[in-house]
């Protein structure tokens, strides 16, 4: 587990994560300072929705007994704007999933959170070649995204019971790729054969870039290779100020036993 730190407000802040992903991270960390500019976080009743996702303040203490404060993410797994876990993986990746969609597409993002619901068609939750598509921005709970079968002959046929509304974060148990458009504007379409992306149109009927499966490995892979690269120098350093600490140390105790003899 990766341990991200900073400081705010002379108070110590912690992000765990499975993986290196500090870009995300250091985007919660700098709204963090700018709502403690204004309000109170350092409380266990601090809830930051942040995005798509729910974190929460909990305070801690370390093995000498310094307070601390774990920056928990919702647990997915649960009620994700109510339960916790301090592992943030899974919000920290869906972050950095949403933000990339937006920036290669080029378009305005329309908040939508994982508690806001989606409609959709029971029989397109287990089929292979699937859309979404966003009539109305997110309102009183519902995103405005509906889930349905490509190419559905039946699609003006279907009777209310054949329909369901869930939370945007149950995606992730039949189709999680879909979870990377979920902020973008009304009149997005998104077309998926399984949990690959193969389309995506705007509200103009215009296709808009997005990145395919290989392109985001390649750039994962080399953002992990730069993160390992900084700690390695983080470390090199630490050692290099270790040995001139005790390099100074033995000079001083070398220089005490000469003045002695």
């Amino acid at each position: 587990m990766i341990t991200f730190e900073t400081k705010i407000r002379e108070q110590t802040v912690r992000i765990y994560s499975e993986m290196p992903l500090k870009n995300a991270v250091g985007a919660i960390f700098r709204t963090l300072a700018d709502i403690s500019q204004k309000t109170t976080i350092f409380t266990n009743n601090f809830v930051l929705c942040f995005g798509w996702s729910y974190f929460f303040m909990n305070e801690r203490q370390d093995e000498n007994g310094e307070k601390f404060w774990v920056l928990q993410a919702g647990d997915y797994q649960k009620i994700p704007n109510r339960d916790r876990v301090d592992d943030a993986t899974t919000a920290l990746v869906v972050q950095n999933m949403q933000v990339e969609g937006i920036q290669v597409a080029k378009c305005k993002p329309e908040a939508t959170t994982c508690m806001d619901t989606i409609l959709v068609l029971k029989a397109a939750m287990n089929a292979d070649e699937v859309y979404m598509s966003r009539s109305d921005a997110a309102k009183n709970g519902d995103s405005g995204w509906y889930f349905g079968l490509l190419n559905d002959p039946d699609e003006d046929k279907h009777t209310s019971d054949e329909y369901e509304r869930i939370p945007s974060y149950q995606l992730m148990g039949f189709r999680t790729e879909a979870l990377r458009v979920l902020q973008m504007p009304v009149g997005t379409v998104a077309v998926f054969n399984k949990n690959e992306m193969t389309a995506l149109i705007d509200g103009n009927d215009q296709p808009m870039k997005f990145t395919t499966e290989e392109e985001r490995k390649v750039l994962a892979e080399k953002q992990r290779a730069e993160f390992n690269a900084q700690i390695q120098e983080a470390h090199t350093r630490a050692q290099a100020v270790q040995a001139a600490a005790e390099a100074a140390k033995k000079a001083a105790a070398a220089e005490n036993t000469e003045k002695k003899d």
